[in-house]
């Protein structure tokens, strides 16, 4: 008789089977909970398994791996097969869909039988996608990577080793290399300077300048790990960003709130880059411009925020100029009527990120 597995995750009803693989692929929630077999479990229990009436002890891994993919086809079988040699076992593999219109699905189903999915039935973006996996995910770690990755065989454990030995730290960012040219980095880490500029740390640089281990603003979700009670405690991605600096937006939440992020130089991971959209794309450019200014609203200190709103505006007046320069001419504007039209709400939402910082923000492992 097959044994189903019921379990709470993030107030959602799942489904699984005792190998692990996700029997309901979409955002909607099973029925609760019946009969014999199953068992109803709480996210907030980190215990290393679950006791089944047929199968016993099935084995609940410490890190999830959550893989956000849009018509990536060509790019999974590095990505998955990477994974696979990985020297640290105890993890699971979780792939969300993002509703591609490629072969993905059948690819992975076919030659990665290992990896659970989460099939989405609408492309909701990079955010959102995440968040779904991070709702489905059992480890008490949780590890993003892109799919456009080539992971070192000791990435995970090297983020692992950084998050059991630093209890201080929230989170840990990983050393992305161009992957075409492996001696340039393609980003250590989010630095953000103190007129509120965001950027990737070391990108065209070389590898040998970001090789110390250090405390730093935040990690690139193309490559990171979080603790999962950091993200139960400040919330999960910000779904409103969709995509771009979503991962900014969540990296100062978790400063504010008290967590630190680790930057680990030996968690390599080979990145591709702008896999899943065209460089050329109107909604990148108004889409990027726009999330940048939400997370000044947002999170910014008002004392910053006046204090260096003349050098932030020449350089946001030298971004528009550039996008007019590339024949983007409507971005900036599109954008701007963008941050207007939900000031409201990204004034609701830094009073919530206040109180946040103003509450308990102890890590634990």
């Amino acid at each position: 008789m097959s044994c189903k597995i019921y379990f709470y995750i993030f107030g959602k009803n799942v489904a699984y089977t005792p190998c692990g693989r996700l029997l309901a692929g979409d955002m909607h929630p099973l029925p609760p909970p019946a009969g014999d077999n199953a068992l109803a479990m709480h996210s907030n229990v980190f215990g290393l398994g679950m006791l089944t009436k047929d199968y016993g002890f099935l084995k609940m891994p410490k890190i999830s791996v959550i893989i956000p993919n849009y018509n990536g086809r060509r790019f999974l079988e590095t990505c998955l097969s990477a994974l696979r040699k990985q020297t640290y076992p105890d993890f699971e593999t979780i792939l969300v869909d993002d509703a591609s219109a490629d072969e993905s699905l059948s690819f992975v189903q076919t030659y990665y039988p290992d990896t659970r999915i989460i099939g989405l039935k609408k492309n909701v973006g990079f955010a959102s996608a995440v968040n779904e996996g991070i709702r489905q995910a059992r480890g008490q770690y949780i590890a993003l990577l892109n799919n456009d990755t080539e992971t070192d065989t000791n990435w995970l454990m090297e983020l692992n080793q950084a998050l059991d030995n630093n209890k201080d730290a929230g989170f840990c960012a990983s050393l992305m290399i161009n992957y075409n040219n492996r001696t340039l980095v393609d980003c250590a880490g989010i630095g953000f300077s103190s007129w509120g500029r965001a950027y990737k740390r070391g990108e065209g640089e070389g590898i040998d300048h970001y090789k110390q281990p250090s405390f730093i603003f935040g990690a690139s979700a193309g490559a990171a790990m979080y603790r999962k009670v950091l993200l139960e405690k400040i919330g999960l991605f910000d779904e409103d960003f969709w995509a771009f600096f979503e991962d900014v937006d969540l990296s100062f939440r978790a400063q504010l709130a008290g967590f630190r992020c680790r930057y680990v130089p030996t968690a390599i991971v080979y990145h591709i880059g702008t896999a899943s959209h065209s460089k050329k794309s109107l909604k990148l450019r108004y889409t990027g411009y726009r999330n940048k200014q939400w997370v000044i609203l947002k999170n910014y200190p008002a004392y910053y925020l006046f204090k260096y709103y003349f050098k932030y505006s020449l350089s946001e007046i030298k971004m528009v100029l550039t996008d007019f320069k590339d024949g983007f001419f409507l971005s900036p504007f599109i954008a701007n009527w963008l941050i207007c039209k939900d000031i409201p709400k990204l004034f609701r939402k830094r009073i919530r990120g206040t109180e946040v910082e103003d509450g308990e923000s102890s890590v634990s492992g």
